[in-house]
């Protein structure tokens, strides 16, 4: 069956309410672009996002069950910790939200903060909201300043971890292991492949998009949707470009009709998958990259705050016949949700290039 569409998990995720924290898994915080730091009433640190590990440039696993005050954070000894001792207090839910600046040795962050603690909740949470990013504040102490990554886990590297200049871990992941994926399914339950690999996109799109808010924050002072779609949409070409995803080059000029096409040259995941599918498959029309697809779709919803589908048109994976299996990119579309059922009609007819789609959109012939 042709499944170019499949998870309600592209939506983006619902409006963020403080007071409610509580209820929200640790997966629906990671997907927020405000650092939130649950704390115990010692200050312990028992819940800590993506966002705020991604800034501070700390890792979850290392700062979970540390103090707050007294071993991360030392800069908001003071002002900042006497307010979370008198809510603590008070027994209040909400103490108003006031400006501060962290400190860290890679430099100071401009932020506002909110502490909350909802209603028969056993945590108090941190909800800190990024403004900008500045350099290294030479009069502040630097036995004050935000603890580093290397002092809270000394001796990583010789323990086989690898981080990269930002300090977020990361794994160095031969093309071998994704096929060996993708021959996994097809020996176990080969008609998951679709589902659970777009479904993995989109969980790893919303994080990567978190991700990309930090990095603009730092470089460009501004939130990822304070950008041009262009400039963000190059951010993310340039990550999975660096990451080892191929080549990605978003067009926008069909942005008028609701649809934006990406290219991505030498994609890992159809190159792998190439040599992982049995002779003459044509699994899915022959398209491979859903994990790209879902990834782009969650990204892409993320920037425009609304739904946004992606599909591979054509994928490398399968030549057609005539062409060389390197000799063109994977082809993917993005499209706002209203045109799902027409989008899904084009593929299903043939549609597997740019022009093919627009011309069956604004109803000119179908391909025979």
């Amino acid at each position: 069956m042709n499944q170019p569409f499949l998870a309600p998990t592209d939506s983006p995720p619902a409006s963020f309410e403080p007071l409610a924290i509580d209820t929200m898994s640790d997966a629906d915080l990671d997907t927020l672009d405000v650092g939130v730091v649950g704390l115990d009433e010692t200050g312990t640190i028992l819940r800590y996002n993506l966002y705020e590990s991604r800034l501070a440039r700390l890792d979850r696993a290392q700062v979970l069950g540390r103090k707050f005050f007294d071993e991360v954070a030392k800069c908001t000894r003071g002002a900042f910790e006497a307010r979370f001792r008198a809510l603590v207090e008070a027994g209040g839910v909400r103490a108003e939200r006031f400006p501060f600046v962290f400190d860290f040795a890679f430099g100071a962050q401009e932020v506002e903060v909110e502490i909350v603690r909802p209603r028969g909740s056993a945590l108090v949470y941190l909800l800190v909201t990024r403004t900008r990013a500045t350099g290294v504040r030479e009069d502040f102490p630097a036995e004050l300043r935000a603890v580093q990554q290397r002092a809270l886990a000394p001796g990583e590297v010789e323990e086989g971890v690898r981080r990269d200049d930002l300090d977020a871990r990361v794994l160095q992941v031969p093309w071998s292991f994704l096929a060996s994926l993708r021959t996994t399914c097809e020996r176990l339950a080969p008609e998951t492949w679709t589902l659970f690999c777009h479904e993995w996109g989109v969980q790893w799109g919303r994080r990567l998009a978190v991700d990309l808010e930090t990095e603009a924050i730092e470089r460009h002072a501004k939130g990822l949707r304070e950008l041009s779609m262009r400039a963000a949409g190059n951010m993310l070409s340039t990550r999975l470009r660096e990451q080892g995803w191929g080549r990605l080059v978003l067009d926008f000029r069909l942005a008028h009709e609701g649809l934006i096409i990406a290219e991505l040259a030498r994609s890992a995941v159809a190159e792998s998958t190439r040599l992982a599918l049995p002779a003459g498959s044509q699994a899915d029309g022959g398209r491979s990259c859903h994990l790209l697809a879902g990834c782009l779709g969650a990204v892409l919803t993320h920037l425009g705050e609304r739904r946004i589908g992606v599909v591979e048109l054509d994928c490398s994976a399968m030549p057609r016949p005539g062409s060389m299996a390197d000799a063109r990119g994977c082809t993917f579309v993005g499209f706002s949700n209203g045109r799902r059922d027409r989008v899904d009609a084009a593929i299903a007819r043939g549609a597997r290039t740019a022009d093919d789609l627009v011309e069956q959109l604004r109803g000119g012939r179908e391909l025979g």
